[in-house]
């Protein structure tokens, strides 16, 4: 699955529970903070574990930017007490956690991809490390192949973390542009 697609379902999916909230139904407005929450603590535990954070590209950015502005603003207009906008707030904090998690941990690649979050290093079967502008590693194995970028100025902390934590199975490729 591509990132932009994780992203619209991860829209999709918080606009549905927005959807939700606004609805009259007490039990999803008690229900529904504590499951933000524990994403919520999920998130920022990945981001406590992080060695390397990823660099987030001006479309990244941007991108955020705009849906947290569409969540405050969904939530502004349609929110009816209090609990609605508890609600929306930690709906805003949940969706910018899950953006922040990226990088590389001591356990291994951490991702924004839900269906394989944390990829160990004892799967990764190939790592190409491209340097440009900035540093963007392409890693592959048993799941679907995935890309970070670092800034150019992490290069040799990467190229260090890569070759102490890669089983000696797995490729490690460099190229330069």
């Amino acid at each position: 699955m591509k990132k932009s697609t994780l992203d619209k379902y991860l829209i999709i999916g918080i606009s549905l529970g927005l959807i939700i909230i606004i609805c009259e139904k007490k039990f999803p407005n008690i229900i529904l903070p504590f499951i933000f929450l524990g994403i919520i603590r999920k998130e920022l535990k990945y981001k406590k574990q992080l060695i390397l954070p990823t660099r987030k590209t001006y479309l990244e950015i941007i991108t955020v930017l705009l849906s947290v502005i569409i969540l405050i603003f969904i939530t502004y207009f349609y929110a009816k007490t209090w609990l609605h906008y508890v609600i929306g707030g930690l709906g805003v904090f949940m969706f910018i956690s899950t953006r922040i998690k990226e990088g590389i941990s001591s356990k291994g690649f951490i991702s924004t991809y839900k269906y394989k979050e944390l990829i160990l290093w004892n799967e990764i079967e190939k790592v190409i490390v491209i340097s440009s502008n900035d540093i963007k590693i392409k890693v592959s194995g048993g799941f679907m192949q995935q890309t970070f970028n670092f800034k150019k100025s992490d290069y040799d902390k990467v190229i260090t973390i890569l070759k102490e934590n890669l089983p000696i199975k797995a490729q490690l490729q460099t190229i330069f542009k």
